[in-house]
């Protein structure tokens, strides 16, 4: 879902987000040593590390609930291919029988305006009525280019394959 870089950024805030109450606490002691008041030190470092590590025990609780929900990312999952059909991101097995060649075709753009070239699996009849009608929508979405103004859905994704060009993808599910 995250891009690594994304991920590590979230990481390194995490962190800081948990060191911070260590410079709380040297911020307390520097108080009650230029005040000579004890208490109100106490008071102020008890009310600044209790806030900030409740927040920190939440964004942390928030983190791990994350990455067990999404431990298995559908790009992640294994891509497979026997006589029954192509199984991508946990869908399938699509049958052979339900899209055509790979090709490139001009599509919408994901984000913005105008169209980019993706590799697709053209659908066949029966293929667009197996995706557009019979398949639960948070599937079809998993293994289709985004839909335009409600269109039906015409084409599959290519899966990525680690270690695999996109081209090698395509000559592979020819064969």
């Amino acid at each position: 879902m995250y891009s690594d870089t994304a991920r590590g950024w979230i990481i390194i805030v995490l962190v800081f987000v948990s060191l911070l109450p260590l410079g709380l606490l040297l911020f307390a002691l520097l108080l009650a040593i230029a005040t000579d008041s004890w208490i109100a030190a106490i008071v102020i470092f008890a009310f600044l590390v209790l806030g900030q590590l409740t927040f920190t025990a939440l964004v942390w609780w928030r983190y791990f609930r994350w990455r067990k929900k999404y431990a298995e990312l559908p790009e992640e999952v294994p891509v497979t291919m026997d006589p029954s059909g192509l199984t991508m991101r946990g869908v399938g097995p699509i049958p052979w029988s339900d899209f055509g060649p790979a090709a490139y075709k001009l599509l919408p753009a994901e984000f913005g305006r105008g169209h980019s070239t993706s590799a697709v699996l053209p659908l066949t009849e029966r293929g667009m009525v197996m995706v557009n009608q019979h398949m639960p929508p948070h599937l079809s979405q998993r293994v289709t280019p985004i839909r335009v103004a409600g269109r039906p859905y015409r084409y599959l994704d290519v899966p990525g394959i680690r270690g695999l060009s996109q081209h090698e993808v395509m000559e592979l599910i020819h064969a």
